[in-house]
């Protein structure tokens, strides 16, 4: 007798429209982040030409700044190899909508961060 290859589908299936707005939420979170990613990385030129004409200013601040950077690039590499389900020993899945979801609350959640330290830079530079 040969056996057949069925994989039981458990849970909820999502509909088209569905599928749509969490990938559109997905999209616009993405945006909005490579977007700060950039208004970001101009702040932290900016303080570091700044630095290299007065050493002590802003270092702290420059610290923080690059950290925040270098937190967003590890979770942006996270959630694209997510997406391709690119991890070690684990075969290549399309993402799911609770992954999509979730990484767009992710983002959203770094993108009201960022928001915050570019509003205490632009208020600070005032």
């Amino acid at each position: 007798m040969m056996k057949q290859d069925e994989t039981p589908t458990f849970g909820y299936e999502a509909t088209p429209a569905e599928m749509q707005n969490v990938i559109l939420d997905w999209v616009k979170a993405t945006e909005e982040f490579h977007r700060r990613y950039s208004q970001l990385t101009e702040v932290i030129n900016a303080l570091q030409a700044s630095a290299r004409r007065q050493p002590t200013a802003n270092r702290t601040r420059l610290r923080t700044l690059t950290a925040l950077r270098q937190h967003m690039s590890d979770v942006l590499m996270t959630l694209l190899l997510d997406m391709t389900g690119q991890k070690p020993g684990r075969s290549a899945q399309p993402s799911k909508p609770g992954q999509l979801q979730s990484h767009a609350r992710l983002l959203e959640e770094l993108n009201r961060k960022i928001d915050k330290e570019l509003m205490r830079f632009t208020t600070a530079q005032a």
